[in-house]
Formats: structure tokens, sequence, C-alpha cells
């Protein structure tokens, strides 16, 4: 999965959509169009100047994978209405079912993170001893997209 993020739209390369995606892709994003040419095509539409090197700028983080369903979040920055230049963070969750070793079907969603607008900080919560934060093992990149 990595690899698909870092070659096609780290790389803004829509040519390698085909080594990623099966071509009867079922799109379930209504803005999106549908099959494997309607992803290439917005990827063309996102990066008209593209393809770049393929390096993995803003990974996404595995957050399932589950028989043939993956589940990822990316944070994408993107900036205030208001026009002032700040970036407000949104978190892109994109599930995919995944045929063979080709994406077959995707879902996605975007979700801003605003921050809490109170007029103190939050409480204290308790320490928990029994929390730990849990780094999964990621797997290794391929070399060459």
């Amino acid at each position: 999965m990595l690899d698909f993020y870092r070659c096609v739209f780290d790389a803004q390369n829509a040519d390698a959509v085909f080594d990623f995606v099966a071509e009867d892709y079922h799109q379930h994003v209504s803005y999106y169009r549908e099959g494997r040419s309607g992803l290439q095509a917005f990827v063309r539409s996102l990066f008209p100047g593209g393809p770049a090197p393929p390096e993995l700028l803003n990974p996404p983080a595995p957050l399932l994978a589950e028989g043939d369903v993956v589940v990822l979040a990316g944070l994408l920055p993107e900036p205030e209405p208001d026009g002032s230049g700040a970036l407000d963070p949104y978190f892109v969750y994109d599930a995919y079912r995944v045929r063979g070793k080709l994406l077959a079907e995707h879902w996605s969603g975007v979700t801003r993170a605003a921050p809490p607008r109170h007029p103190g900080p939050p409480p204290a919560l308790p320490p928990n001893p029994t929390s730990a934060v849990v780094q999964l093992p990621q797997p290794p990149l391929r070399s060459t997209c």
C-alpha cells in the first residue's frame, strides 16, 4: 500500500496506477470516476506536471489490514478558508479491498481536525499505566517504482 502512495501520489505519476489497480476498480466516492482509468484521470488532474521523483513525503499510516480490506489514514494540511495562509490539518481515511495484489475497491472520507474552542486547557487525565503506544512494523518499500 505504501508503494502505491509513493509511486502514484508522491511521484505524481498517473501511469503507475496500472501497476497497483485492477482494471475493474470500483470507486465508492461519488466525485471520482469509476475504474482504473478514472483513478488515472484523477491523478493527472492533481498533478498535470508529473511525474516527479518517487519519495514517500507524507506516508499514510496503516490502521487495519484484515482479510482483503486495508484501511489507511493520512494527514493532508489544507489552507484555511479565510485566506490567512494558515493550514488546518485534515485527515483522509482510505479503505481498499485488495484482490490478488491489486486494489479492487476504494472508499474514502475526510475529517477536519479542528482545534478545540474552549476557554481553557482540557482537564488533565489521570495516568493510565495499562496504556501504551504501539509502534507497528512497516513493510519494506520497493526500491523502484
